[in-house]
């Protein structure tokens, strides 16, 4: 788990729960510790051509988690990693009492552009979730899990990496992967794959897919997230 409760100095980065901290801004309004609080959370496409499903993000207490690397992925997880459907995820969250407040993004962000979405934080589920398939792939999405609210701080932002589900064998077949050029949602491929979620080695040019064209760097997505 991730505990950023500690304020770093201004263009101080670091590493936490496979994102990076680039800055975060301290108010004095900011309200009282224990008070509930609306958040924006906006996401920012940093691919060249990756479209990222509707990403989904929840607020939840340290009970909780959305997924964890180094472990099986959920069914649910499952889905979303491999035909960008957060559908069964947002329901298993949604029912969860550990979690307090589930949004997903309405569409799909394309490369370059930005989306945001409205949450609810509090002191007892102070950590926040988010993930989106890289729909141009077998089974990889970008994420990151359990960061912990700034109590005292109006704004953070975030560099996301792409993990892999390990749900699917990563054959880069465009007959078995949703996004363009392929557009073969629900199809998967029957091979095994690694069976843990682990980071991402992107795209190599195996089969269907051009590493120049589709392939992406260690962060995948800028995530900003401020109190409103």
């Amino acid at each position: 788990m991730s505990n950023l409760s500690t304020i770093l100095p201004l263009g101080v980065a670091a590493v936490i729960a496979g994102s990076v901290l680039l800055t975060e801004s301290v108010s004095a309004d900011a309200p009282a510790a224990g008070a509930p609080a609306m958040f924006e959370v906006t996401i920012t496409n940093l691919t060249a051509n990756q479209v990222f499903s509707a990403p989904i993000v929840s607020s939840h207490n340290d009970l909780a988690s959305m997924f964890t690397p180094g472990t099986a992925a959920t069914p649910e997880l499952q889905a979303l990693a491999e035909d960008g459907d957060n559908s069964a995820l947002m329901a298993s969250l949604t029912a969860n009492s550990d979690v307090l407040d589930v949004a997903t993004y309405p569409a799909n962000i394309i490369p370059g552009t930005s989306m945001t979405t409205v949450i609810e934080m509090d002191r007892f589920h102070d950590r926040l979730s988010i993930a989106g398939m890289l729909v141009t792939t077998n089974d990889a999405f970008f994420g990151v899990d359990s960061l912990t609210e700034m109590r005292d701080t109006d704004s953070a932002v975030f560099f996301a990496p792409v993990f892999d589900a390990g749900t699917e064998f990563n054959s880069e077949d465009c007959a078995f992967i949703p996004g363009p050029p392929c557009g073969n949602g629900g199809v998967h491929d029957p091979t095994p794959a690694e069976g843990f979620i682990h980071f991402s080695s992107g795209i190599h040019g195996t089969n269907s897919l051009a590493p120049a064209t589709y392939d992406w760097g260690p962060y995948a997505a800028r995530i900003e997230v401020r109190r409103i």
